[in-house]
């Protein structure tokens, strides 16, 4: 009886040895993220390299595309030259030619045409009282007593890009004066602007 014992304890334990552990269930980790292409990575790294590179004198270097060249606003001056031009078929009363002349950087010498007698430059009173385009930067009229005719010229600074020059004739019979219509357009340089300055000489 007590070797039977012996032996179905025997038989357990070596039941027991040839188990294995049972299988559970663990929890699978997320996959980390993506981590960065080695191409993307050295495109930070090289835009980081730039934007931190320092300048020759140790400060750090600012890309010319953040920071607009600055120039500075250049003034011109505009004013009329006229000069006594010979009339082939009036001797007896020559005619004047007018130019616009425009000094700066890079001087302008616009033939405006032929006037009869000397023009006259008019004011903003002038100006006001013969309805001359409004906010123009100057003016002049030629007057002929023969033909009782006037012809006017203004010249307006125009979306601060151009000069606009502007003439009309004026019968004194009329009723109303003639309109004002576009002879020619100047360009100008480009970060100017014009101010009206005295007339030149000869």
């Amino acid at each position: 009886m007590k070797s039977s014992i012996l032996t179905l304890s025997a038989v357990l334990l070596l039941a027991g040895c040839n188990q294995t552990a049972p299988v559970t269930s663990a929890p699978i980790a997320p996959p980390p993220e993506a981590a960065a292409t080695p191409a993307a990575a050295g495109k930070a790294d090289s835009i980081t390299a730039v934007a931190a590179a320092p300048a020759a004198d140790g400060t750090a270097a600012v890309p010319e595309t953040v920071i607009p060249a600055l120039k500075e606003v250049e003034t011109l001056k505009a004013s009329f030259r006229f000069q006594p031009a010979p009339d082939a078929d009036d001797p007896a009363h020559p005619r004047t030619s007018a130019h616009l002349v425009v000094q700066g950087s890079a001087p302008m010498d616009i033939d405006l045409g032929k006037f009869v007698g000397k023009p006259d430059v008019v004011d903003a009173a002038k100006a006001k009282a013969a309805n001359f385009p409004p906010g123009m930067l100057m003016g002049f009229r030629s007057y002929s007593a023969a033909t009782g005719t006037s012809s006017d010229l203004a010249v307006l600074h125009v979306d601060g890009r151009r000069l606009r020059v502007v003439q009309r004739r004026v019968e004194e019979t009329a009723p109303e004066g003639g309109k004002f219509e576009t002879s020619r357009e100047v360009p100008l340089p480009a970060n100017t602007k014009v101010v009206a300055a005295a007339m030149t000489k000869k």
